[in-house]
């Protein structure tokens, strides 16, 4: 896997991924998150790492979170 320094909406984080995905991709999935509250400092599992399962269009996203670094596992296109 490969580690992807990212910056998006002024914070910084660590892309971890086998897959060639577009920065709309990535933009998406850390806006997803955002949403989610996956990077509250102040939650209980800060640190511990949390799966999340993504969707854009017809992609879905197996997403692991801990701290700033993104874990994308698994990139399904469900149209296929």
């Amino acid at each position: 896997m490969e580690v992807y320094p990212f910056h998006h909406k002024n914070l910084f984080f660590n892309v971890i991924t086998d897959y060639d995905l577009t920065f709309t991709e990535i933009r998406n999935i850390l806006d997803q998150l955002l949403q989610k509250e996956a990077f509250d400092a102040k939650g209980d599992n800060w640190g511990r790492g949390n799966l999340y399962t993504l969707r854009a269009d017809s992609i879905e996203y197996e997403v692991d979170v801990n701290c700033h670094e993104v874990v994308i596992y698994r990139r399904t296109d469900l149209n296929a």
